[in-house]
């Protein structure tokens, strides 16, 4: 699910960069190099900060028509986290938590979220960074967005924390 938004940054940022591809000087006239480079080049150390991505699905709950996914994407010192939402009852803005537990059995409030921002067509995305140490590995946690008076209208697990 690809939140109209992204598309659209997506294929700003592709507009930008096709002129500095297409439109550059002439190609200059380049030798072959007669030597294969420097040994120390070829063995150059992979870089750190490798980013990992996970996808969640946040399901909807009582009978709200609201889901979502939630893109998390790890490095070595942060989280950001994406929520992208659908089926939403209107503009506005709808509360988002990290929470201790899982979806069945419920939990308190771990980590609040930036709101999701709901668009008069029913969609609706937020953006969260987060340091690595606002959460315990090792406990089981959830995505739980919220509407009206704070009833939960999605959730989604969280694997690999506690599963």
């Amino acid at each position: 699910m690809t939140h109209p938004r992204t598309y659209l940054f997506r294929l700003a940022a592709l507009a930008l960069l096709l002129p500095l591809v297409a439109c550059g000087d002439p190609e200059p006239d380049v030798e072959p190099m007669d030597t294969p480079p420097p040994e120390e080049a070829l063995q150059e150390p992979a870089p750190t900060g490798e980013m990992v991505h996970h996808t969640i699905t946040l399901s909807e709950m009582n009978d709200s028509g609201v889901t979502g996914e939630a893109m998390a994407m790890h490095s070595d010192d942060a989280v950001v986290l994406i929520l992208e939402m659908e089926g939403l009852p209107g503009e506005g803005e709808y509360a988002a938590h990290i929470h201790h537990g899982n979806c069945e059995d419920g939990g308190p409030v771990a980590v609040p979220l930036d709101p999701v921002i709901g668009l008069a067509d029913g969609t609706g995305s937020s953006t969260t960074t987060l340091e690595l140490d606002e959460m315990d590995e090792d406990e089981p946690h959830f995505i739980m967005v919220h509407g009206d008076g704070g009833n939960p209208v999605a959730c989604g697990d969280m694997e690999g924390h506690g599963h």
